[in-house]
């Protein structure tokens, strides 16, 4: 009955992959659709990729596939570590040579047993190894072997990037494997180390796989820097300690990224912001570093209560270095970098508003500096506040953020793309002034003030300059 079952089951996978047309690709010799092509098939997945190796020389595999395809080849990478691309009606097929004497042996030193599966271009034979095409079928991700694991330790990772992209679960006896070779993870280039993780955060799920690199020891070996979080008790503002907190606002912002209706309130200003999956990953990265700067500006005053000041510098300065040791580019770096350094930024806006004094300018000069990441800062701190776990601020805050991104989206967006009231030649002609940094002070202050709807007229901002040059240049 047992082999029954069995024959049935791998019938249903052969079927389910032979719904993917490959018939545009040639019967070649010696060559296999191999890994995560293959996995993705079983799942019903179209690939957009197609990974091949071949026991014959990869050149002229490649060549020959891309003559029968009337694709266009393109060859990367440098030499021992060549990938043959081919380019064909919207897709990629990229051939390398096989890893050993045989596919069997190719398929032994692989990373987890849903990727160790092939299918003969030759003859449509399946090769199943270890069971992947099972722990496809059960949501398992499983390691090969340690050994494999320790050969290049980027797998550590990517166990779980995998299991974010696919939402599957990671096999006990790996992870343990994980977390006895987790310090390996620092002898792997940066931008591995970048890459994996990246992907890992465009899931919508990442905040469960994070939590588990965590318990694995997987994410302190990745970022050191967290882990004196978790000795650091925080004040009366905050329910957790400062790691509890992170991912406590992790886990919001996850919910306000992919499903804001979940945490907002019905038609809230901040529900339908568009952010694409590179900038939502970078926003869930800033957040897990936002707060690493608190224990060094852990201060106790008189009265024995707890202050970080400065500790959003303090960690920005800090992110800096990790951002440049997982080699992220500088425009990359330059936002991470703003998040984190402007992060309390709405809060003291909030803190404003809350003793009544918050003024319209006030909102102005913060869109001015914060520009069309207005609104990435507001998300970021509204999961934040959230992660304090002390609800009724919270909400107050989630009201306030709304208002705030209201004016953003309905006056200030729209103000900015009207024309100026002032130009340097109305400086020049009406004042007698040059190009100077008064200068452009001054056009400074007429922009903030035209914006913040406090002039209206070209004769307010010329009264306005008078003003400003009367009591800048009172002699």
């Amino acid at each position: 009955m047992n082999n029954h079952r069995r024959y049935k089951k791998k019938k249903a996978i052969y079927e389910t992959m032979m719904q993917i047309n490959t018939n545009f690709l040639p019967k070649t010799p010696k060559t296999y659709l191999v890994g995560g092509t293959v996995r993705d098939m079983i799942l019903g997945i179209p690939p957009k990729d197609y990974d091949l190796v071949t026991l014959e020389d990869p050149r002229q595999t490649a060549t020959r596939i891309a003559e029968s395809t009337g694709g266009r080849l393109v060859v990367l990478g440098r030499p021992g570590k060549m990938v043959f691309r081919i380019i064909t009606n919207g897709l990629s097929l990229d051939v390398t040579p096989a890893n050993g004497a045989s596919i069997e042996e190719d398929l032994k030193k692989r990373d987890f047993t849903v990727n160790a599966l092939a299918v003969s271009l030759a003859n449509g034979q399946f090769l199943d190894l270890f069971h992947g095409a099972q722990d496809v079928e059960n949501k398992i991700i499983r390691m090969i072997s340690a050994d494999n694991l320790r050969a290049d330790p980027i797998r550590l990772l990517r166990a779980y990037r995998l299991a974010s992209f696919l939402n599957f679960s990671i096999e006990p006896e790996t992870v343990r494997a994980i977390a006895t070779e987790s310090s390996r993870i620092s002898a792997c280039a940066g931008e591995r180390v970048r890459d994996e993780l990246l992907k890992l955060l465009h899931a919508s799920a990442a905040h469960h796989y994070v939590s588990l690199m965590d318990a694995a020891g997987l994410l302190a070996a990745i970022f050191p820097e967290l882990s004196p979080l978790k000795a650091c008790s925080q004040n009366g503002y905050h329910q957790y300690d400062a790691f509890l907190h992170t991912m406590q606002a992790f886990h919001y912002l996850e919910k306000l990224l992919h499903s804001p209706e979940v945490l907002l309130p019905e038609r809230h200003s901040l529900s339908d912001v568009k952010m694409d999956e590179n900038r939502r990953s970078f926003l869930k990265y800033a957040i897990l570093l936002h707060d690493i700067g608190k224990p060094r500006t852990l201060s106790v005053d008189s009265k024995g209560q707890v202050h970080f000041y400065h500790h959003e510098q303090s960690s920005a300065d800090m992110t800096q270095k990790i951002n440049q040791r997982l080699r992220l580019s500088n425009r990359q770096q330059a936002y991470v970098d703003f998040i984190i350094r402007h992060h309390l930024y709405p809060l003291s806006l909030f803190t404003a508003f809350q003793k009544n004094n918050l003024s319209r300018k006030g909102i102005t000069r913060f869109f001015l500096k914060c520009g069309n990441l207005s609104t990435d800062l507001f998300i970021h701190a509204i999961a934040d506040i959230c992660g304090k776990g002390i609800p009724e601020n919270a909400f107050a805050f989630m009201a306030f953020a709304d208002q705030i991104c209201r004016i953003y989206s309905r006056s200030f967006i729209p103000m900015t793309q009207r024309p100026r009231l002032l130009s340097g030649d109305d400086l020049i002609r009406e004042f007698g002034l040059s190009p100077s940094p008064l200068f452009s002070k001054i056009l400074r202050h007429v922009e903030e003030e035209r914006l913040a709807q406090t002039i209206t007229t070209r004769g307010d901002a010329l009264l306005l300059v008078k003003n400003f040059l009367i009591l800048n240049n009172p002699s």
